[in-house]
């Protein structure tokens, strides 16, 4: 019976460290901005969202967006994250579209809008076991990339199953 019960803990407890690790990635890389971002002066910071090169994988990019931003307001002590509901409601008041495509007319129209003092534009590419995750902190006022970051994160079996692999 004992020998039962320590072979499941062997086979429990990497399943659901593995199956956290996705979300641990997440939140390393927002960690990673939020602490780059709490050395600027930038008092107000807009998730503009994650976008597929491909235009694929839209529930990714929603997930990734706002656990993201979750994370991000977690870590941040010298900045605030604007409400995603909030952001959401000004771009279609303002019919600027949020596809992922932000040059620096939008990056300044946004910063107005909402008063962000920067701008969080994010990448996501679904490879074999893994997606690669992007961040960029744009500037408001110039459009510059002030700060940027990436992680490879390990797909577990909820992303794969998001994804549709599973």
């Amino acid at each position: 019976m004992k020998i039962k019960a320590v072979l499941l803990l062997f086979l429990v407890i990497p399943c659901l460290v593995f199956a956290q690790s996705f979300d641990r990635g997440l939140e390393g890389l927002a960690k990673e901005l939020a602490e780059k971002l709490n050395e600027r002066k930038k008092n107000k910071i807009a998730v503009w969202g994650f976008f597929s090169e491909s235009e694929k994988h839209r529930d990714l990019g929603n997930y990734l967006t706002e656990d993201f931003s979750i994370y991000l307001g977690n870590h941040a002590t010298n900045f605030g994250v604007i409400d995603r509901s909030h952001l959401k409601t000004l771009l279609k008041e303002h019919r600027l579209i949020a596809d992922g495509f932000i040059d620096e007319r939008t990056t300044k129209r946004l910063g107005k809008l909402i008063a962000a003092d920067a701008v969080i534009v994010g990448t996501y590419t679904v490879l074999n076991s893994e997606i690669k995750v992007r961040a960029r902190v744009l500037d408001t006022e110039t459009a510059l990339q002030i700060g940027g970051a990436s992680h490879l994160l390990s797909m577990d079996d909820n992303i794969a199953r998001l994804l549709g692999k599973l």
